[in-house]
């Protein structure tokens, strides 16, 4: 069994893992986390004892940046739901300070750190995700590429516990005052895509790869391809909406809302504080819309064709909060 020694430091306590076995050299590593230092012995051992590589020269070499460059040359193409997704959390993780690493100092205490680092910004279903994505790359790197480090650290992180699903959609006059909000914004696109949002439910990723050969014009239906749920689906239009995509001019590369995540994140904040809205999000637009469209009268067959959800209960249960306001006017003077 690999012997652990603890070592007391300034910025915390350290853990070296010793693997000693007769006819080889002892092989040692430095640890923050008890657990990393053990895992890592124990794997080495394995190794040992099947004659399995034990030459880790290969991952040191590797920086975490060049291991997501490398993933994201070698997927693209094949065609993923979420590639996108992807490609955007691979290029935000590739700004921050874990991939100044090689892969082999990669540890469990590195992704707490990081873990801390992101739920400064992000919910935790969002780290978890990037969790997930951080443990593919490099699942990817040790089996299918052949660079050989005793373990993946990613699995030594738990995943966050997941929130309660938000309710959160515009109440008031919220809805009035971010459109305003939009309109004064210095980005002249925005307005147009809030507007659009509520209209369609559609998702920010759909909407920001939308272009006119998409849309039927003499049917008035909006045509979504490589959707979240792997289905493409055919989406009526509303006049409003129909009147928004025709006022938008025919761009080179055919996109109607040239934008990127980012300046959209960044343009919508400053929409949000100038309205003085609170706690809202992108996403709850597709929320908001969904609410508009049964409010409106709306079967749920026909909700599902326009916000594209197979599941009824997740429509219902997460993407649907009515204004208990209107249905007071809906039910009169009662019903007997």
């Amino acid at each position: 069994m690999a012997t652990i020694i603890k070592r007391k430091r300034k910025k915390g306590n350290t853990f070296t893992a010793f693997v000693r076995r007769k006819g080889f050299q002892t092989f040692t590593k430095t640890f923050h986390a008890r657990q990393d230092a053990i895992k890592w012995g124990t794997h080495m051992e394995r190794n040992l004892d099947r004659g399995l590589s034990t030459d880790f020269n290969e991952a040191s070499k590797y920086m975490m940046r060049d291991i997501l460059k490398r993933y994201l040359n070698e997927e693209k193409g094949k065609h993923k739901k979420g590639w996108d997704e992807e490609v955007y959390r691979a290029n935000k993780m590739m700004r921050d300070p874990i991939c100044d690493l090689n892969l082999l100092q990669l540890s469990s205490k590195d992704i707490a750190e990081y873990k801390d680092r992101r739920l400064k910004e992000v919910s935790p279903t969002t780290f978890n995700k990037d969790l997930s994505f951080l443990k593919v790359a490099v699942d990817i790197a040790i089996f299918d590429w052949g660079i050989n480090i005793p373990f993946n650290p990613c699995r030594n992180v738990k995943r966050l516990k997941q929130p309660r699903p938000r309710n959160r959609r515009l109440e008031g006059d919220e809805q009035t005052r971010l459109i305003e909000a939009c309109a004064m914004s210095d980005n002249k696109y925005l307005k147009f895509m809030v507007q659009f949002s509520i209209e369609t439910a559609i998702r920010q990723g759909e909407l920001l790869k939308l272009t006119h050969k998409k849309i039927n014009w003499n049917d008035r239906l909006m045509i979504l391809t490589d959707t979240k749920n792997g289905e493409d689906r055919e989406v009526p239009l509303s006049e409003k909406a129909y009147l928004i995509l025709k006022s938008q001019i025919t761009r080179i590369d055919g996109r109607i809302f040239p934008m990127t995540k980012d300046s959209l994140k960044f343009w919508f904040k400053q929409a949000k504080r100038r309205a003085n809205i609170k706690d809202f999000r992108w996403h709850d637009l597709r929320r908001h819309a969904c609410s508009l469209l049964f409010e409106r009268g709306l079967s749920v067959p026909e909700v599902q064709t326009i916000s594209g959800h197979r599941d009824p209960r997740v429509l219902l249960n997460t993407y649907t909060k009515l204004d208990p306001k209107k249905i007071v006017k809906k039910l009169g003077k009662g019903l007997t």
